[in-house]
């Protein structure tokens, strides 16, 4: 009897345990959640960037195959800093490019490296961008649901770079997009739960040249959690999305023999802590796939190319004010 007692005990202790987890989490469930930035003027954070690019060709030629790979890695870090917060929620940004590396390895095992900090870099016409872009405090408009809106001051970084490496100069597009893979949610809701969804459309640029366009993502966000890091609750949010190419035929060159691009698969899983305490970003992963058809018809033979890259990225806030 006395052993029967002690299981029917623990049972009941089990019993009442998942019962005050369940109601715990029916609460956190329940809980309405602002993923808006509500930010002060003044508020300041600075963030690690790091992403890794890799690229596996396989060209084809008359029945002939021809493969080759190679891995770019970038790093660095970037301080963000409230300037204005307007009635309507939306704000004024400073986004700021402290340094920057960048490393290519190359198909015959080359390593070639460029660093914003050094003098010089094995790539003159990288190392000379990276440079440019060092220091320059760029206007960043957000709007109320942070969504990144405008990026101002690009100008001030063309005036840095000689002119033969002006085109090499990042559009408008690309910095909207690195600001908005720092401190905010795009599109968020004012007003949500765990568990709920929401989705966002985002088109950045795409370049392998001679061909560019654009890459047009769909994502959709779940709020899957909210968890406590060292005392701050931090809200988890995932993201999946489909991507689709939009080719812009006016960046082939006329000389170029008729061409077809397919995206054949593309792929986008998202991972993003966001402090509900100070509303923005802690950190966040992501992992784009793409697998790109290239078909060109030349008068004597028809040249075929089947691009796979990888792309990691990481963000990581190291500091705040």
């Amino acid at each position: 009897m006395r052993c029967g007692t002690n299981k029917t005990v623990i049972s009941l202790a089990a019993a009442l345990a998942l019962l005050l987890l369940t109601s715990i989490a029916s609460a956190q469930q329940a809980q309405e959640y602002n993923l808006r930035p509500q930010w002060k003027e003044g508020q300041a954070a600075r963030y690690e960037v790091w992403t890794s690019r890799e690229q596996e060709a396989t060209i084809t030629i008359a029945g002939q195959k021809r493969s080759s790979g190679l891995k770019m890695t970038s790093e660095g870090e970037i301080n963000w800093k409230v300037d204005k917060v307007k009635a309507d929620g939306s704000s004024t940004c400073t986004m700021t490019l402290e340094w920057l590396s960048l490393s290519l390895l190359r198909p015959d095992g080359e390593l070639m490296t460029n660093d914003s900090r050094k003098s010089s870099g094995d790539i003159p016409p990288y190392h000379e961008m990276l440079k440019a872009m060092m220091g320059v405090p760029l206007k960043v408009s957000v709007a109320a649901d942070g969504t990144v809106t405008k990026v101002d001051g690009i100008n001030a970084i063309s005036s840095r770079i000689k002119a033969d490496y002006k085109d090499m100069v990042p559009e408008e597009l690309d910095f909207i997009e690195t600001a908005t893979d720092l401190a905010t949610l795009v599109a968020a809701p004012e007003s949500t739960t765990v568990g709920k969804k929401w989705d966002a459309d985002m088109k950045w640029t795409w370049s392998d040249r001679p061909f560019e366009g654009f890459l047009s993502q769909n994502m959709k966000y779940t709020f899957s959690n909210v968890e406590d890091l060292a005392g701050v609750p931090i809200a988890i949010i995932d993201g999946k999305a489909k991507l689709k190419l939009d080719l812009d035929r006016s960046s082939i060159p006329e000389n170029l023999p008729p061409a077809d691009v397919k995206l054949v698969k593309g792929e986008l899983q998202t991972q993003i802590m966001y402090d509900l305490s100070r509303h923005e970003a802690v950190g966040r992963n992501s992992t784009q796939t793409t697998t790109i058809d290239f078909t060109i018809r030349a008068p004597s033979t028809t040249i075929q190319r089947r691009l796979i890259e990888t792309i990691q990225g990481q963000v990581l806030r190291v500091a705040e004010e």
